[in-house]
Protein backbone atom coordinates (compact mmCIF):
# COMPACT_ATOMS: atom_id res chain seq x y z
CA UNK A 1 0.00 0.00 0.00
CA UNK A 2 1.01 3.46 0.70
CA UNK A 3 3.85 4.52 3.09
CA UNK A 4 1.73 6.63 6.22
CA UNK A 5 3.30 8.38 9.05
CA UNK A 6 1.34 7.29 11.33
CA UNK A 7 2.34 9.41 14.01
CA UNK A 8 1.19 12.73 12.32
CA UNK A 9 -2.89 13.44 12.80
CA UNK A 10 -3.06 14.30 8.92
CA UNK A 11 -1.42 10.35 7.70
CA UNK A 12 0.76 11.92 4.89
CA UNK A 13 1.45 9.85 2.30
CA UNK A 14 5.18 10.00 0.73
CA UNK A 15 4.66 7.76 -1.94
CA UNK A 16 1.77 6.05 -3.96
CA UNK A 17 1.33 3.72 -6.85
CA UNK A 18 1.05 5.11 -10.40
CA UNK A 19 -2.33 3.40 -11.20
CA UNK A 20 -3.74 4.74 -8.07
CA UNK A 21 -2.55 8.24 -8.47
CA UNK A 22 -3.75 8.15 -12.50
CA UNK A 23 -7.17 7.21 -10.96
CA UNK A 24 -7.26 9.81 -8.09
CA UNK A 25 -6.02 12.41 -10.23
CA UNK A 26 -8.81 12.35 -12.54
CA UNK A 27 -6.32 12.05 -15.27
CA UNK A 28 -8.08 8.55 -16.48
CA UNK A 29 -11.25 7.36 -15.51
CA UNK A 30 -11.15 4.01 -13.65
CA UNK A 31 -8.15 2.26 -11.82
CA UNK A 32 -8.32 -0.53 -14.29
CA UNK A 33 -7.50 1.83 -17.27
CA UNK A 34 -5.15 3.08 -15.72
CA UNK A 35 -3.41 -0.46 -15.51
CA UNK A 36 -3.82 -1.37 -18.81
CA UNK A 37 -2.63 1.95 -19.99
CA UNK A 38 0.47 1.37 -17.95
CA UNK A 39 0.67 -2.45 -18.89
CA UNK A 40 0.64 -1.42 -22.84
CA UNK A 41 3.58 1.04 -22.26
CA UNK A 42 1.91 4.86 -22.41
CA UNK A 43 3.26 5.88 -19.25
CA UNK A 44 6.71 7.06 -18.62
CA UNK A 45 7.54 8.00 -15.00
CA UNK A 46 11.19 10.52 -15.20
CA UNK A 47 11.85 9.48 -19.08
CA UNK A 48 11.60 5.86 -18.19
CA UNK A 49 8.85 3.63 -19.61
CA UNK A 50 7.20 1.51 -16.76
CA UNK A 51 5.24 -1.98 -17.33
CA UNK A 52 4.35 -2.82 -14.09
CA UNK A 53 1.37 -0.42 -12.44
CA UNK A 54 2.54 -1.31 -8.86
CA UNK A 55 5.56 1.00 -9.47
CA UNK A 56 5.73 3.88 -7.03
CA UNK A 57 6.16 7.42 -7.60
CA UNK A 58 6.92 10.46 -4.84
CA UNK A 59 6.72 14.56 -5.06
CA UNK A 60 8.75 15.98 -7.62
CA UNK A 61 8.49 12.57 -10.19
CA UNK A 62 7.46 13.46 -14.08
CA UNK A 63 4.76 11.54 -15.63
CA UNK A 64 4.72 11.57 -19.34
CA UNK A 65 0.96 10.03 -20.39
CA UNK A 66 0.39 9.40 -23.85
CA UNK A 67 -3.55 9.17 -24.82
CA UNK A 68 -4.39 8.77 -28.37
CA UNK A 69 -3.00 11.48 -30.24
CA UNK A 70 -1.54 13.41 -27.31
CA UNK A 71 1.21 13.55 -24.74
CA UNK A 72 0.97 15.15 -21.14
CA UNK A 73 4.03 15.72 -19.32
CA UNK A 74 2.89 16.41 -15.89
CA UNK A 75 4.73 16.99 -12.60
CA UNK A 76 3.68 15.18 -8.98
CA UNK A 77 2.68 17.83 -6.61
CA UNK A 78 0.88 15.98 -4.05
CA UNK A 79 -1.00 12.61 -3.63
CA UNK A 80 -4.91 12.21 -2.46
CA UNK A 81 -6.20 9.05 0.14
CA UNK A 82 -9.01 8.72 -2.39
CA UNK A 83 -10.38 9.73 -5.73
CA UNK A 84 -11.27 13.81 -5.41
CA UNK A 85 -13.09 16.12 -7.21
CA UNK A 86 -12.00 17.83 -10.16
CA UNK A 87 -11.34 21.13 -8.98
CA UNK A 88 -9.10 19.60 -6.16
CA UNK A 89 -7.45 16.71 -8.50
CA UNK A 90 -6.03 19.20 -10.35
CA UNK A 91 -3.85 20.28 -7.48
CA UNK A 92 -2.50 16.76 -7.42
CA UNK A 93 -0.59 17.66 -10.59
CA UNK A 94 1.43 20.47 -12.74
CA UNK A 95 1.23 20.52 -16.17
CA UNK A 96 4.45 21.11 -17.74
CA UNK A 97 3.53 20.34 -21.55
CA UNK A 98 0.57 19.00 -23.71
CA UNK A 99 1.21 18.06 -27.03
Amino acid sequence: MNKINKNEKNQIVDEQRIDNWLFRSRLIKSRAKAQKIILDGYVKINKIRISKPSVKIKIGDIITLTKLDSVFILSVENFAKNRLNAKEAMKLYKEIKIM
